[in-house]
């Protein structure tokens, strides 16, 4: 059957929530992510494109915007993963296809996995056509496989960081009650996220602009997820608490036999006590009590992150460009304009 193309991505939601379902999806590839990130941080008109087999049935989805020429992934740096959804391989591969033949200049994806989600097939789709192909890391994110028991992992740690941790707990405890818990967001949702808000705002992040709160749209964002996660019973909020008052805050997404990380923070008066490091320890320690898979740290491989783990998982962009002259001049674009203007910067800053 030919690929059916739409321009609202509510309009087959429950659907694609079913496909979602019956293969295990991410997240981040459901109309419950993609709806509130488009209306977000949207700068195309949405696309859908979709294939259903002989029956009519659901069977592969992309939900993309359209930007003029550009075919793009509705992704940023708030995306954790992008994949094309699809019920079977064949599926995918027909699913990439039909991106390639959209008449776009350009298809662009980010923040897709290396294999298994799609990336493999739309290049090979891709290359098929001759077109020009960009491929590169945009992050690497931590990771924490789940094989042993906690204090198995605990025991891991390298001796002085484990001993730090000890530490830190112990002063903590010196001023009052520290008790953690792991909230579901079924009750006092607002409440609880206004609090965690406004703790990931009391630091840097907040100094730095990039908290939830320093843009109304991302807070809307964090919101709209953290009740559409809570709805489907994935929502994880770390609290750690000291006589009461929050003084760490992480937001998580438990689905799929992981744990994921969306935010997190701590509120900057108890910086010397590193609650933030001892509510990322109540965390990971709950992922191994209740017997996931994995502790995802998502973002970037920052030095605080690679303390608890070596493992890292790429997330990939793939510009695709046709052999068009607007794809062309766009592929000079990025292939010598952008290593031009990094060398520039990396100039400028030595000079």
């Amino acid at each position: 059957m030919r690929p059916e193309r739409h321009d609202r991505f509510d309009v087959l939601r429950d659907e694609w929530d079913a496909l979602a379902d019956r293969v295990g999806a991410v997240p981040w590839i459901r109309p419950g992510w993609i709806e509130p990130w488009h209306e977000a941080f949207g700068r195309g008109q949405p696309e859908l494109v979709a294939l259903r087999d002989e029956g009519g049935r659901l069977r592969a989805l992309a939900p993309l915007e359209r930007r003029g020429g550009v075919l793009a992934a509705p992704t940023n740096w708030h995306t954790p993963e992008y994949e094309l959804l699809a019920a079977d391989a064949e599926s995918r591969r027909e699913l990439a296809a039909a991106l390639v033949a959209s008449g776009a200049r350009r298809v662009q994806v980010s923040f897709m996995p290396r294999t298994g989600g799609g990336l493999e097939e739309l290049a090979a789709a891709a290359r098929g056509r001759r077109w020009r192909l960009l491929e590169r890391v945009v992050e690497r994110s931590p990771s924490i496989p789940i094989e042993t028991d906690w204090e198995s992992f605990r025991g891991t740690l390298a001796r002085g960081f484990a001993k730090e941790l000890t530490r830190r707990r112990r002063r903590l405890g010196e001023l009052g009650e520290l008790t953690f818990e792991l909230d579901h967001g079924r009750e006092g949702l607002d409440e609880l996220l206004e609090d965690g808000f406004r703790v990931e705002a009391s630091g840097w992040k907040g100094q730095s602009g990039t908290a939830i709160l320093s843009r109304p749209e991302t807070r809307a964002f964090y919101a709209a997820i953290a009740r559409w996660a809570a709805s489907k019973d994935w929502l994880r909020l770390g609290c750690l608490r000291l006589d009461g008052r929050l003084i760490a805050f992480e937001l998580n997404i438990a689905a799929n036999g992981a744990l994921y990380v969306l935010k997190g923070g701590y509120d900057e008066e108890f910086r010397k006590f590193g609650p933030g490091t001892l509510v990322v320890e109540d965390v990971i320690r709950s992922a191994f009590e209740a017997g996931l898979q994995s502790y995802e740290f998502l973002g970037s491989d920052d030095a605080y992150k690679l303390d608890w783990t070596t493992t890292l998982r790429d997330r990939m962009m793939l510009q695709a460009f046709s052999l068009s002259l607007a794809g062309l001049v766009d592929h000079a674009a990025y292939a010598v304009g952008r290593p031009l203007a990094k060398k520039a910067l990396a100039l400028r800053r030595r000079g």
